[in-house]
């Protein structure tokens, strides 16, 4: 069994992805409990709304009193027969995500649904005005990552984009070609785009322009899963998806990034991935901010927490400000439905506005009553004022020069496509470092910096069981949540080993001054006092903040983080095994060569 409930702030049912043996016993329990007639047989994965409400209403409630009330809410339920819940939070949604699967798993799977659903709809979860085409797309993109990718491809295993190695010649002619493209871009009136160019899934090059906002590594992610998403016999060759990047995180206009991303099939499994920024980022940064600290504000309320109000509203106040000041500052040129809509807005804060600073002079209860009526409406506006300000994708008319543009890359690039197709099936053979490094039976080599690995890739008659691998990741980001970057173990039959260090832009290894395990555990997080991040790049840039963390006084982006798993035949020793991972990643970087990984 397994799906997921996404609840708005009334408690009514926004969105369900259901499989059928979750769909079957909840229309089990709703006839069990008389809320349905017996004998009715699920025969879809939809189940009726009010009766998803009937039976949950009782968790969610309870969660969100946790919440609200003691600010405390629950992670996690685990029952009978290995059946868990985990709950997540964004904006004032609640997302319920129910398997027989381990709460861990189950966890960062939450977290992946929460991101993607980010990536669908930007601020505005679930609106009616997104349509029914992003919720579409949410969906499929759910389907490919939990059906086809979680259990089975190791990009989606460590969260990192592979790469496809190619002589530096061929580097040179696809780099060259990419930029070609963003100059007819640019000259188009596209000044912000980027270029991927993807074979079997494998990320041969990304070129962006100069305006454009760097990608994050979690942004590679979703470009790449959204491909394939869209990837099947009758999809047409070309086609366009408007969706919401994130950009690099030490970017201040990161977080909300409103794109057009083109997809276009072409020769020997290449996909051409030309992206489109089209709206102010530091307008767009504004009211994306803005949601999050009205958010808190609702929170704030909810708990009753008098001394963390004014605060609240003093933050609020300012993002609002800065909001009206962006929306004259960089739409010159506002259609009448936009220029009514702000006028709401500031209309709206007005009176909110009006009504906090008489309850901070006698804070009577009766206005926090109706303030606390207001702000739904308030809401609304913000979300309105987000779907005209920051979505409207009108001013991109090249969308049928995209197609052109696809077409000139894939006739530049004909003659070596048959090359990057069989190459893109071996890239990485593990035969290769065999006599190099005996013993050694598989590895994965990530910078977490770019968001991309260097692995060899998976067969059906591998040495290393696919079980085994995805217990290696699981064990060594066990270590990593408690503060260890170097752990060593082994089994009946092989030896594992994890690295994680940091170099910065020159490729010197940085030593931090910071114990990380005596800081893990002194914040609880390694004790299990409170819930730990989970390392990855989906849910959160984890080796970002952990970078951060170690050098807070290096600029953010100047410290490069690498992972290296090995695994070896049990019989090699420790010491071998150390010996061998160092001189496997100066192996590496040759082989990479004047591009550094």
């Amino acid at each position: 069994m397994n799906g997921l409930i996404v609840f708005n702030s009334a408690n009514d049912v926004v969105y369900q992805k259901l499989n059928h043996a979750l769909a079957q016993k909840i229309c089990d329990v709703a006839v069990a409990q008389g809320l349905l007639p017996s004998g009715v047989q699920e025969t879809g994965c939809m189940v009726d709304s009010n009766i998803l409400l009937q039976i949950f209403s009782p968790i969610v409630g309870s969660q969100r009193i946790m919440q609200c009330q003691f600010d405390n809410a629950y992670a996690s339920l685990q029952c009978e027969q290995g059946f868990n819940l985990v709950f997540g939070e964004h904006l004032g949604f609640t997302f319920l995500k129910i398997g027989h699967t381990p709460v861990e798993q189950l966890g960062r799977q939450m977290g992946v649904a929460i991101t993607l659903t980010r990536y669908c709809y930007g601020a505005n979860l679930f609106s009616a005005q997104a349509g029914a085409m992003q919720q579409e797309l949410l969906t499929q993109c759910l389907d490919c990552y939990e059906t086809l990718l979680l259990q089975e491809d190791q990009a989606y295993l460590l969260e990192s984009m592979p790469k496809l190695l190619i002589n530096a010649e061929l580097k040179r002619t696809v780099h060259l070609t990419l930029d070609a493209t963003l100059e007819q871009l640019r000259q188009a009136g596209l000044p912000r785009a980027h270029a991927l160019l993807i074979v079997s899934n494998k990320l041969v090059a990304a070129n962006s322009t100069r305006q454009a906002l760097p990608l994050a590594a979690a942004d590679l992610l979703f470009l790449s899963l959204m491909s394939r998403t869209l990837q099947s016999p009758k999809s047409p060759a070309h086609r366009a998806v408007a969706v919401f990047l994130q950009g690099v995180s030490h970017d201040v206009n990161s977080g909300c990034v409103p794109s057009i991303v083109h997809i276009s099939r072409l020769h020997g499994n290449q996909a051409l991935l030309q992206v489109i920024e089209y709206s102010s980022m530091p307008l767009t940064s504004c009211i994306y901010d803005t949601f999050f600290v009205f958010q808190k504000i609702i929170n704030v309320q909810h708990q009753g927490d008098s001394d963390a109000l004014k605060p609240a509203y003093e933050n609020l106040e300012s993002f609002v400000g800065q909001t009206l000041t962006a929306l004259k500052r960089y739409l010159k040129q506002r259609p009448e439905d936009l220029e009514n809509c702000i006028k709401k807005f500031s209309a709206k804060w007005e009176n909110l506005r009006k009504m906090y600073l008489e309850y901070f002079k006698n804070f009577e209860r009766e206005l926090l009553v109706r303030i606390e009526s207001n702000l739904p409406s308030f809401g609304e506006e913000l979300k309105h004022l987000f779907t005209l300000a920051c979505c409207d994708s009108s001013s991109v008319h090249e969308l049928d020069q995209l197609s052109e543009t696809a077409a000139n890359v894939e006739a530049k690039l004909l003659e070596f496509a048959e090359f990057l197709a069989v190459k893109a099936t071996r890239n990485i053979s593990i035969d290769a470092y065999l006599e190099d490094f005996p013993g050694l039976v598989h590895f994965m080599y990530v910078n977490r910096s770019k968001g991309q690995m260097l692995a060899p890739d998976l067969r059906p008659n591998q040495l290393v069981p696919k079980s085994k691998l995805w217990s290696m990741v699981d064990i060594a980001r066990s270590y990593l949540k408690k503060g260890q970057t170097t752990v060593i173990w082994k089994d009946k039959a092989f030896h594992y080993s994890y690295f994680l260090w940091f170099e910065d832009q020159s490729g010197t290894i940085l030593n931090s001054t910071l114990d990380l395990q005596q800081h893990f555990l002194s914040t609880g997080a390694a004790s299990g006092q409170k819930t730990p991040t989970e390392p990855g790049a989906l849910t959160m840039d984890y080796y970002h903040d952990l970078a951060e963390l170690c050098f807070p006084k290096l600029t953010p982006g100047k410290v490069r983080v690498y992972e290296l798993y090995c695994i070896h035949l049990g019989l090699v020793t420790a010491t071998c095994a150390v010996e061998h991972a160092r001189r496997l990643v100066a192996t590496i970087s040759d082989v990479v060569g004047e591009e550094t990984f």
